[in-house]
C-alpha cells in the first residue's frame, strides 16, 4: 500500500513548444519522457484556435502523459505548456477551498491572462538587468526581512507613489519576500529597479526552487504552504509577475506602474 509519506511529491512541469523550430524547451520541472508528438498536435491546435485549452486525464492521451491536467497557451509565435501532476496529494491546510489542481491552475490561467510569464535562464538575465537599480540588501532573517519592508516603504515614499499602488506593492514584496525566508533557504536578495514607468522587485533565494510538497503537507506538520494565498495576492495586486525556478533557487520578479 502506498502511504502518503511515500508517494511522490506533486509536480507542476512547464514546456515551450516553439512553431517556427519545431521544438521545445523545459522552462520548470525535469526533463520527461512524455510523447512529444502529442503535445505538439495539441499545441499547434491551441494556436489555430488563438485559445487557452485545457486537457485532463479523462483523455487517454493525456493520462499517457501521467499528468492531472495540461493547458496549452498560445502566444504568436509559441505555446507555453503547463502540466499538473498531483500524484494524489491532496490539499490539507492554508488555502481549505480550493484543490491542489485548482490552485495550480491559477498559474496557467494567469499565463494565459497576460499576468504571469515563466522565464528561461536567458529572460531571467535580461529581465533583471533592465532598468536601474535604486535598492538592494541581503535578507537572512526575520531581522533583515523587516528592515527590506521598511526600506521598500521609504522608496515608494520617496517616489511620491499613490497609497494604492504602494499598498499593493508594499503587501507582495512582503509576501515574496517572506515566502523566501521560510521556502527559500532561509537567505537571499531583494532589489528595486526603475524600468520607465513601473517599479520593478526582484526577490531572489537560493533554495532547492519551489516545492510542491509544501502544498500539501498535512495539519501539523513543519512545514508552511509555500504558495496557495501568498502567490494568488501578488498575482491580483500585481500587473506583471515573471518566475523563474530550478535547483538553484527561485526568483521572483514583481512589476507594478507607479
Amino acid at each position: 500500500m502506498v502511504t502518503q509519506a511515500t508517494k511522490i511529491p506533486a509536480t507542476l512541469q512547464v514546456m515551450r513548444y516553439d512553431a517556427r523550430r519545431g521544438t521545445f524547451k523545459v522552462i520548470v520541472g525535469d526533463p520527461a519522457n512524455v510523447p512529444r508528438e502529442i503535445l505538439a498536435q495539441r499545441a499547434a491546435e491551441a494556436m489555430r484556435a488563438r485559445s487557452f485549452i485545457c486537457h485532463t486525464t479523462d483523455d487517454q492521451d493525456d493520462a499517457l502523459l501521467g499528468a492531472d491536467e495540461i493547458c496549452f497557451i498560445p502566444t504568436a509565435d509559441r505555446c507555453e505548456i503547463v502540466s499538473i501532476h498531483t500524484n494524489g496529494w491532496r490539499r490539507h491546510h492554508g488555502d481549505h477551498r480550493r484543490s491542489l489542481v485548482e490552485i495550480l491552475n491559477d498559474l496557467a490561467a494567469a499565463v494565459a491572462r497576460g499576468t504571469l510569464s515563466f522565464l528561461d535562464d536567458e529572460e531571467l538575465a535580461t529581465v533583471t538587468a533592465e532598468g536601474r537599480e535604486i535598492f538592494a540588501c541581503t535578507i537572512d532573517g526575520s531581522a533583515s526581512l523587516a528592515q527590506a519592508r521598511a526600506a521598500v516603504a521609504r522608496v515608494l515614499n520617496d517616489l511620491d507613489v499613490d497609497s494604492d499602488a504602494r499598498r499593493r506593492l508594499e503587501l507582495c514584496v512582503s509576501e515574496a519576500t517572506t515566502n523566501m525566508v521560510v521556502h527559500g533557504g532561509g537567505e537571499g536578495t531583494m532589489r528595486l529597479r526603475l524600468v520607465d514607468d513601473r517599479l520593478r522587485a526582484i526577490v531572489a533565494d537560493r533554495g532547492p526552487g519551489l516545492n510542491f510538497l509544501n502544498w500539501t503537507e498535512e495539519a501539523g506538520g513543519a512545514g508552511q504552504p509555500s504558495m496557495g494565498y501568498g502567490y494568488k495576492i501578488i498575482l491580483d495586486n500585481l500587473e506583471r509577475v515573471y518566475l523563474h525556478t530550478g535547483a538553484e533557487g527561485t526568483t521572483l520578479v514583481l512589476d507594478r506602474t507607479i
